[in-house]
């Protein structure tokens, strides 16, 4: 790790130093305003539980003619289809027209799928409404978490990041829950209420996001550096231009001056983007935590519970929406407390900790499962149970708030719109091919098909024990130096200082002038 000079040791104890969020009444407002695009996952949460949910639910099972093997794994994967589309345009968009756009529209868009998906007459219809949620979900997924990251205040930066994917876990609260609460109805409204009701949060986020300021470091990036200090103090300065805002500004003009990244569809963009050794370490961090979120532990209980639930005898409508709606609160309160202690921890230490528990978990786990289709013991099913609720304890602690967070912290103000697009499509590709394959992979070879989830556990462990770093305690510019050059940000740091006191020294001078000017005329 590089070490910090004089000067950054000094910053980063003024941050540590920094009033509470709730002594400040700005970064209060920040923070309440915030919760538009903090909420962002809870379409996607809301969306898998009812993939799982619908599943349970006799109604929408029978008016669709029982979707199964191929057929129901498109069903589940659907929404990542439109994932990958999304995520192939919103880099860019949301690079050129900021973060909050994308936002708005992409919540328009599934509001407007989820009516879609109420009133569908056909089960290619309803797949349909849910792939085009999944390109408005992920023109969201994209854009919301890196508005985020740069306007969190820099000591709540990593809890607040981390705080971001939790709300998945809200979505999938409300949304098995209520499934729970419908299952009994004998209409359709047993489905159609759930699908309805998806429309509240996205509605709330497409016309609150607007009142969000937009990030100060895309601010800077167009060339718009006084907006951008203007927020900064409001927000982060409490309307005071002290020492923790003007080393912010300082930091964030001179990050993207020594960002040599090209942002553009070019052959330079894919050279400066691939080419240097930095930017492919970035890279390959990016994917591995996209892929980890996917696969760690198979993702077998994010869209397919009721199936697992049928291998271990728990196969009525009650109990398979009662057990899906219990794990999603448990889940939430798990991904909830890791957003505070993952600050406390650090990243990597965080990453293997969940990293081994997920092993241990899912080979007890595998184990059980043979053991109970063997010989029907009630006990083994159970046990199986146990192991679904610790294996998603040790997942959500770390690969949940960490796939977001962790990603965005290891990127430029350049890329980050653009690496995180990369970041989202890797998601929806291997989520894709996860929720395709595993109901086929079940039906067909049952409890073996965790077999080869064990070994990817392991491979997953070696590549963070490995490569992944260590960023607990930094900025987001100082991060970048474990990657690039530490003289590029130095040298820029130093001109960008010399600027804005040059600058500050000037408007001063002016001032001075003019209360002197004002002082003789008010004499004569």
């Amino acid at each position: 790790m590089t070490t910090a000079t004089p000067e950054q040791e000094r910053i980063q104890q003024l941050i540590r130093d920094a009033p509470p969020w709730y002594k400040s009444s700005n970064l209060i407002k920040l923070y309440l305003l915030l919760i538009a695009p903090l909420l962002t996952s809870t379409a996607w949460g809301f969306d898998n539980s009812m993939t799982n949910g619908l599943q349970s639910i006799n109604a929408f099972m029978d008016k669709f003619d029982h979707p199964t093997g191929s057929r129901l794994g498109f069903f589940g994967a659907s929404m990542s289809v439109g994932g990958i589309v999304a995520c192939l345009i919103a880099g860019p968009l949301t690079d050129r027209f900021g973060r909050r756009p994308m936002c708005s529209i992409g919540a328009a868009l599934v509001a407007g799928m989820a009516i879609m998906e109420t009133f569908s007459t056909s089960f290619a219809m309803f797949t349909g409404g849910k792939v085009i949620l999944g390109f408005g979900a992920f023109l969201q997924q994209v854009a919301a978490p890196v508005l985020v990251t740069e306007l969190a205040h820099p000591k709540q930066r990593v809890t607040i990041s981390s705080l971001y994917n939790t709300s998945i876990f809200i979505g999938l609260i409300i949304g098995s829950w209520i499934t729970f609460g419908t299952f009994r109805m004998k209409s359709e409204w047993a489905w159609k209420l759930p699908c309805i009701l998806q429309v509240m949060i996205p509605a709330y986020q497409t016309f609150m996001i607007w009142l969000v300021p937009e990030s100060p470091r895309w601010l800077v990036s167009k060339g718009r550096t006084e907006e951008a200090r203007q927020i900064l103090i409001k927000y982060h300065g409490n309307g005071i231009e002290d020492e923790i805002v003007r080393f912010e500004l300082q930091e964030i003009i001179a990050g993207v001056e020594a960002d040599k990244t090209v942002m553009k569809f070019s052959w330079e963009a894919v050279k400066t983007t691939i080419g240097s050794k930095g930017n492919r370490y970035r890279l390959w961090l990016c994917i591995w935590t996209a892929v980890g979120s996917q696969t760690i532990g198979g993702g077998f209980t994010a869209t397919y519970l009721p199936l697992i639930l049928d291998q271990i005898g728990m196969s009525s409508e009650k109990d398979k929406t009662l057990v899906n709606a219990c794990i999603n609160i448990f889940n939430w309160l798990c991904a909830f407390l890791a957003a505070f202690v993952i600050p406390r921890v650090g990243r990597r230490t965080i990453f293997l900790f969940s990293t081994i528990g997920t092993n241990i978990t899912f080979i007890i786990w595998t184990v059980l499962s043979e053991r109970y289709i063997a010989t029907n013991h009630v006990g083994l099913g159970i046990g199986v149970l146990v192991m679904i609720f610790a294996g998603s304890f040790f997942v959500v602690l770390c690969w949940v708030p960490l796939v977001i967070a962790y990603p965005l912290e290891t990127v430029t103000t350049k890329q980050r719109g653009v690496y995180f697009a990369i970041t989202m499509f890797t998601i929806n590709v291997t989520a894709f091919f996860t929720t395709y394959v595993t109901p086929i992979g079940l039906a067909n070879i049952g409890w073996r098909y965790y077999l080869p989830t064990c070994v990817w556990n392991m491979i997953l462990l070696l590549v963070v024990y490995f490569t992944f770093v260590e960023t607990t305690g930094m900025t987001l510019e100082e991060i970048a130096v474990l990657f690039d050059d530490a003289d590029d940000l130095f040298n820029a740091n130093i001109a960008v200082g010399k600027d804005l006191d040059e600058k500050r020294d000037d408007t001063v001078s002016h001032v001075e002038d003019a209360v002197i000017e004002k002082g003789e005329s008010d004499k004569e």
